[in-house]
């Protein structure tokens, strides 16, 4: 589930608790039987590896992350608007299916269950089907497939439903205009039909809806949700527009009281008898848990780059997959270790938790940037000018 990421607490379960709950039940008597068997199995592999884990954590200082984000290949063919893959400035082929395969064993033997692959769409490269054969022979993990859904065959189809273990993440930021602006004339047709497949084989899939004042009231409306929970999804997941993609929009970009009105509607379209979760994963960051960030998440860029989180494409030169074993990495991995002595501070000065240091509070990471510029792969110089843009604006402003 998406909430693997974050550390879950009362105030979490006061506001999240039910609507999960409800989701839960949901799976248990919707999902097909490939899917149940291994959330069912891997929940009694992770209740066995409880004690090791804890001890090892122990010992460590410091438990392992809980999920694996992999933004594996940036050579997306898919072309929607605003997409961040445009501007990257660090190319390359990406992670080989030998080097993909190789992490992930590593992410397994350190008790990784749930992955997040992120990189450019797995259906718009040459051979999704390896790629999706790749992902089923490591059933302790759960993969969450991020794609825009235009090129799901009836074969894709049939290897998501007999691997058991990937959820598609399908990318919809509005209904049929809004979806055929975007992506292209009768991408909304192209899209729902597949979606009817999922439902029909009882495959769970999310939506993602990036968030900006274009299509604000469209998707936080009852009407946008509802269509979706009929559709079948089970998720929601709002994510807001940053302008770090090659268009940078500013005019997109939320106001400070639209984002914080984005949650209170989130958490008001979890109606009791709606189906579909609707998660404000930015508001509930901030609201309700803490940024997971080198304390329960790790990163892994195209080429081979340790980074904080998906938001933040930088990381230090010699944190790289390639050269170093993935368990090394999170524990002395500096822009990592930085992250955690942060978090301790301001929990041991009764500050609270450490919330996103890219959308809050940039500050921090701003002057990490200047302090080790030399020492860094700056992925995408765009996000880092908006760090920096936003870091001067919040101090001038102060």
């Amino acid at each position: 589930m998406l909430t693997h990421s974050y550390s879950t607490g009362l105030k979490f379960l006061r506001h999240m608790g039910l609507p999960l709950a409800r989701l839960t039940l949901r799976g248990l008597f919707s999902l097909n039987r490939h899917m149940l068997w291994t959330v069912l199995s891997l929940t009694a592999w992770r209740a066995w590896r409880w004690l090791p884990g804890l001890l090892r954590a122990r010992r460590d200082g410091i438990a392992m992350p809980v999920t694996l984000q992999i933004v594996d290949d940036i050579r997306c063919g898919a072309r929607c608007t605003n997409c961040l893959f445009t501007a990257y400035q660090v190319k390359g082929a990406g992670l080989s299916h030998t080097e993909l395969d190789d992490l992930l064993t590593q992410a397994e033997a350190l008790d990784i269950g749930h992955v997040y692959m992120m990189g450019a769409d797995p259906f718009h490269r040459k051979d999704p089907a390896a790629y999706l054969d790749l992902l089923a022979r490591h059933r302790r993990q759960i993969f969450y497939l991020f794609t825009e859904g235009q090129r799901l065959s009836d074969e894709h189809l049939d290897r998501i439903l007999r691997a058991g273990n990937i959820v598609p993440m399908i990318n919809i930021d509005g209904l049929e205009a809004a979806t055929d602006r975007r992506k292209g004339a009768g991408a909304w047709a192209a899209v729902s039909a597949m979606l009817g497949k999922l439902h029909a084989l009882r495959i769970p899939w999310f939506v993602t809806t990036m968030v900006s004042t274009a299509n604000y009231e469209h998707v936080t409306s009852p009407a946008y949700v509802q269509r979706l929970a009929d559709l079948g999804a089970w998720v929601l997941a709002y994510l807001p527009y940053t302008p770090v993609d090659a268009h940078a929009e500013a005019s997109l970009v939320l106001s400070d009281a639209q984002r914080a009105e984005l949650f209170e509607r989130s958490l008001a379209l979890n109606g009791w008898r709606r189906k579909l979760v609707v998660m404000d994963m930015l508001g509930i960051e901030q609201q309700l848990t803490s940024c997971p960030a080198g304390l329960q998440t790790i990163t892994v860029y195209h080429d081979g780059t340790v980074a904080p989180c998906a938001a933040i494409p930088i990381g230090h030169k010699a944190s790289n997959v390639r050269d170093k074993p993935l368990r090394e990495l999170w524990l002395h991995d500096p822009l990592y270790q930085a992250l955690r002595g942060l978090d301790a501070g301001r929990r041991a000065r009764g500050e609270g938790a450490l919330h996103c240091l890219f959308f809050s509070d940039p500050s921090f990471l701003s002057a990490y940037l200047h302090e080790h510029t030399d020492e860094l792969v700056i992925i995408n110089p765009d996000a880092a000018r908006w760090m920096h843009d936003k870091a001067a604006a919040d101090k001038g402003g102060a």
